[in-house]
């Protein structure tokens, strides 16, 4: 499994796009962003070795796990991240076109880091 380190962009907006879908959004306040996993994409995530804590996205600042209720909390910067793009996210499962919508803009997100 790559490290990572290893693991470039492209590959990191693909990982969060499959894990997207399995994703609803909890609780949203710009800034701090909790997700809960479906069981369905837990199984999915973890048999496809996408691991959430190893999606490394300009802008994070602080990523917490909890494995037993499937949640995710993520604290981000609110001026990199725009709080609609994890709407967008959000919405991915039920509509799949946001999908090049959203990686576009992950892209821009990237290349303004200098990724």
């Amino acid at each position: 499994m790559k490290s990572i380190d290893d693991i470039d962009d492209e590959e990191m907006i693909d990982a969060l796009l499959r894990i997207a879908p399995y994703a609803s959004i909890a609780h949203h306040i710009p800034g701090r962003i909790r997700l809960k996993i479906s069981l369905e994409g837990a199984k999915a995530i973890n048999g496809g070795g996408t691991a959430v804590e190893s999606i490394r996205i300009p802008g994070i600042r602080n990523t917490r796990i909890n494995a037993f209720a499937r949640s995710v909390v993520i604290e981000y910067d609110e001026k990199k991240i725009p709080y609609d793009l994890w709407v967008s996210l959000g919405e991915v499962g039920k509509r799949p076109d946001l999908a090049l919508q959203i990686v576009n803009r992950l892209r821009a997100l990237f290349s303004r880091d200098g990724g």
